[in-house]
């Protein structure tokens, strides 16, 4: 009976490991915790960089556009100025006594169509503009809707493993 206790526990001991290796063992497992740990120290780092930098990529496209919007806005600006000042000419260069206030009247309408015409085409590049930027929120909406959910997914792979 001691022969196979002796045979039992040799075989024990064969299986087991010295306690410098358990020691190597666990160092070697604290650095690669370390190391992961840094990991992903550097990678919520950076997703907090990519995300800062997309915030600024839109909010410069935002002000590109903004941009585009004002130089519209002061081409019909420009367009309405001129409008009234030829008006203006119109009116000013003819002798007033030759001009009847019928003819006074009719350049009054057609300068103030002109003047409702470029408001309108104010208000549509305008509506366009808002149209375009409800757009790409939703677009980024979608695409960030998408991200969480592909991230769920993980977590929710990771959590049945």
């Amino acid at each position: 009976m001691a022969a196979y206790k002796i045979t039992a526990l040799q075989k024990a001991l064969d299986g087991s490991v010295p306690a410098s290796e358990l020691e190597r063992a666990n160092e070697q497992y604290t650095e690669l915790t370390v190391k992961y740990r840094d990991v992903l120290q550097k990678d919520s780092l950076l997703v907090q960089k990519t995300s800062g930098l997309q915030h600024l990529e839109s909010e410069n496209e935002s002000l590109r556009e903004q941009i585009s919007a004002v130089k519209k806005e002061l081409e019909i600006t420009k367009e309405k100025l001129n409008t009234l000042e030829q008006a203006w000419e119109t009116v000013g260069s003819v002798d007033r006594a030759s001009f009847n206030n019928e003819a006074i009247s009719a350049a009054r309408r057609i300068t103030a169509l002109e003047m409702k015409e470029l408001n309108e085409r104010q208000r549509v590049e305008h509506a366009h503009r808002m149209y375009e930027h409800m757009r790409n929120s939703l677009r980024q909406v979608e695409e960030r809707n998408t991200e969480l959910e592909s991230k769920f997914s993980e977590v929710r792979d990771q959590g049945k493993h």
